[in-house]
């Protein structure tokens, strides 16, 4: 399968249809977030070592390594969070840090490192490398906060294959590891944004470059708190070699000073760019998750903004009821996996720091579904003119018990060309077989339309298969 992001071809394998470009006509559908379920073993691992005293927001870079077979989690902590005054400090029970004032004192820093072989059940590893209180017997890898780690397979020097950054306004840093747990000495890479938040990385295979996005402020003042800088942004750079980054441009920014982009984390996939928002509530003093999508990692769509894709628990004290902060989606065969660092109290508080996971069906990020419902009523829509690329033609969609997807095969002037037969369950790439004897074949290479009639259900994305 093609994987690179940004292509505006009409001759990809595989497409999402919460790809606005690729809709030509709508009718009593309508776009919606796909329905991510939290694990039942949530929330995975938290806050449990003497190096460990606060998450904050718990910052994650996950992979699952197919070389190695495994699961690679990369976690930002405090290993020191003391008082301020004569107001409590990390010496405070756990269960009792929501329900008291407090403010920070003193700070250090950590990159923590853990692995899984079923991502589930995380170990955290004694790798003897970075001095705690006298003894290196824990999982600590980087002395630094609020980083991006990626892996390269790209990267033909082995001692790169693994990176990170944190972007910053005066001293940006990278860093490079063969093996990610032993890293180099940080290389300074100049100026960039004031990226107090968690950043995101990747190697844009369709450019041949690495993009970043990180926070910048912009946008009019606001009273209070947390508008004294203007309003949040999410801003975007990119590097040829990691080290010299262009200067950042403002891509996204909350729709209300009160709904604020805290994070946007990327990734490329199917021939778009999906992002993960973290809505910032700064009255509410809460975090969650929601969905956009861009053509090319600068201009950015929100779909149904205001409706969490990962949304918190819902009773205070649960392990995400005050913030989520999303990790990159792993897109595996069979699903995908959202994993994210969690709290259980409010963002601007003292709250305990939990790492958490929820899933989504293969290509459930977004779909159409009818707006009005019911057995006696059907919605439909029409995609612009693709270039068959494959000997058939498969599709994913959710379908309740009384339910149908019809696929129609049209040409250019919209004149029918083959009737597939209906899909009345839930499928992932489920081939269409066409009535009348027609094969997909006698059409690789030409341009066609298609149109997907729904009733009692939701169509994810259709992709060409050998």
């Amino acid at each position: 399968m093609v994987d690179a992001a940004g292509d505006n071809r009409n001759d990809r394998d595989r497409y999402l249809l919460l790809d606005s470009r690729i809709i030509d006509e709508e009718n009593n559908v309508e776009l919606t977030v796909g329905a991510a379920h939290k694990d039942g073993n949530n929330p995975l691992f938290k806050e449990d070592k003497p190096w460990e005293p606060r998450f904050d927001n718990p910052y994650c870079s996950v992979i699952y390594d197919r070389e190695e077979e495994i699961y690679k989690c990369w976690y930002s902590i405090f290993t020191r969070s003391d008082s301020k005054g004569d107001l409590p400090g990390e010496g405070l029970p756990s269960e009792k840090r929501a329900w008291v004032e407090w403010t920070e004192g003193k700070r250090r820093f950590g990159v923590c490192y853990a692995t899984s072989q079923d991502g589930i059940n995380w170990h955290k590893p004694e790798l003897g490398l970075i001095d705690f209180n006298g003894s290196k017997r824990n999982n600590i890898v980087i002395e630094h906060y609020r980083l991006a780690v990626m892996k390269d397979p790209h990267e033909t020097d082995p001692q790169r294959r693994y990176k990170a950054i944190k972007p910053e306004r005066r001293n940006s840093a990278a860093w490079f590891s063969s093996d990610g747990i032993h890293w180099s000495s940080k290389h300074d890479v100049g100026p960039m944004d004031i990226g107090d938040t968690h950043p995101s990385v990747w190697r844009d295979e369709n450019l041949g470059k690495y993009g970043l996005i990180t926070r910048g402020w912009g946008g009019e003042k606001t009273a209070g708190r947390y508008g004294y800088q203007g309003h949040r942004q999410a801003v975007w750079s990119e590097s040829e070699d990691f080290l010299k980054w262009s200067k950042t441009e403002p891509v996204m920014e909350g729709l209300d000073p009160r709904m604020q982009i805290h994070d946007l984390i990327v990734l490329p996939h199917a021939g778009v760019y999906l992002g993960m928002v973290g809505l910032f509530d700064i009255e509410t003093s809460r975090q969650w998750c929601e969905l956009a999508w861009s053509p090319d990692s600068k201009q950015w769509h929100r779909i149904q903004p205001g409706k969490p894709l990962i949304p918190n628990g819902p009773v205070m004290g649960d392990y995400d009821w005050g913030c989520i902060f999303a990790a990159t989606p792993i897109v595996m065969k069979d699903e995908i996996l959202l994993y994210y660092g969690a709290n259980d109290g409010r963002f601007m508080g003292w709250r305990n720091g939990f790492f958490a996971l929820a899933r989504l069906r293969p290509d459930g990020f977004a779909g159409y579904e009818q707006i009005a419902g019911g057995s006696n009523k059907t919605g439909d829509l029409t995609t612009n003119s693709v270039s068959v690329v494959g000997n058939s033609l498969c599709i994913s969609a959710d379908v309740a018990p009384s339910g149908f997807v019809r696929v129609t095969l049209l040409d250019s002037h919209n004149k029918q060309v083959a009737e597939g037969e209906l899909i009345t369950t839930t499928v992932s790439d489920a081939k269409i077989e066409w009535k009348g004897g027609f094969s997909l074949k006698s059409h690789i290479g030409r341009e066609i339309k298609l149109k997907f009639e729904l009733r009692e259900s939701k169509i994810f994305s259709f992709s060409f298969h050998e």
